[in-house]
């Protein structure tokens, strides 16, 4: 069969790689960078995804031309090679080690990553060569990592939020995708999102009131055990009692990990105080510290 002579270059790879992932928007290449990045590229692609998606590199499609990025000469004559030596050009380039330190400081640390992190990241990946478990070691260990200031500043993504509330209920989950559809319905469709630069990790992305009252519901539903997808037992996590500041005492203590504010206890006496089964009791004082301000924090 006859090979189709390719007619032109996709520039969206080559701009994604350069922007996203690893120089970022101001690391300084130009448009002719991209467009040599999408000629190192050519020839590059998978299996039929029904045949298993596996990498595939065409010769037939590949530019043999001399390429230039970043004022790095690639000789022509050469194939797939030339893509594996720009990508690890592109990993030791001062402006990636900034950017993705950043990126990692600010999944980590705070949505506003202190510049001290990124400082301290970037000293450790050129320390290393790249070893990204060094890099997040210097993250961990670093003093903005344990700052008062961001201590429980993240805020949990929807499946962040799920899975920490399951295990906080000591939950079982089955083996149906109900519980990837909760997800979904709170916001974070699993390997759905529609940009190439994945799920955002600033707060303000997550937190709107719609948002919040769609969390909320999640935890009284899942303290409840309706929940879909999930079994749920809390005889064994916080024993049902009609005295409810020893309710709010062992849900703070359990649940909040003594996190609990004022106003959350307050609200949980209010909701439980005209409940007269202590089991509807702590299941609604339970669901409510589940989607309470305090849980939403990493």
């Amino acid at each position: 069969m006859r090979r189709r002579v390719p007619t032109g270059i996709n520039e969206n790879y080559a701009r994604e790689l350069l922007e996203l992932h690893t120089l970022g928007v101001d690391g300084g290449y130009t448009q002719e960078d991209v467009i040599n990045v999408a000629r190192i590229f050519t020839g590059w692609s998978i299996e039929p995804p029904r045949q298993g998606g596996d990498f595939q590199f065409h010769d037939w499609a590949h530019d043999e031309g001399e390429k230039e990025v970043l004022g790095v000469t690639f000789p022509a004559g050469h194939g797939m090679d030339e893509g594996a030596r720009l990508l690890k050009m592109l990993a030791n380039h001062p402006a990636t080690m900034h950017h993705v330190s950043r990126k990692l400081c600010q999944r980590f640390v705070n949505d506003e990553p202190p510049d001290g992190c990124v400082d301290d990241a970037v000293a450790a990946w050129r320390r290393s060569g790249g070893d990204l478990r060094e890099v997040l070691h210097a993250i961990f260990h670093g003093p903005d990592f344990w700052a008062p200031l961001n201590t429980r500043a993240k805020v949990k993504t929807p499946l962040e939020f799920v899975v920490s509330a399951l295990r906080a209920v000591g939950a079982d989950p089955d083996t149906t995708p109900r519980l990837a559809q909760v997800v979904a319905r709170l916001g974070e469709p699993l390997y759905l999102h529609v940009a190439p630069d994945g799920y955002p990790e600033r707060e303000d992305a997550w937190v709107n009131s719609g948002a919040l009252l769609d969390r909320m519901n999640a935890g009284v539903a899942l303290a409840a055990g309706t929940l879909p997808g999930v079994t749920v037992s809390l005889d064994s996590l916080i024993p049902a009692t009609g005295d409810a500041e020893q309710l709010i005492l062992q849900v703070n203590d359990k649940i909040l990990d003594g996190t609990m504010t004022e106003n959350t206890k307050d609200v949980i006496r209010r909701q439980t105080s005209d409940i007269g089964d202590p089991v509807a009791a702590r299941a609604l004082a339970v669901g409510l510290a589940i989607g309470g301000p305090e849980f939403q924090r990493q």
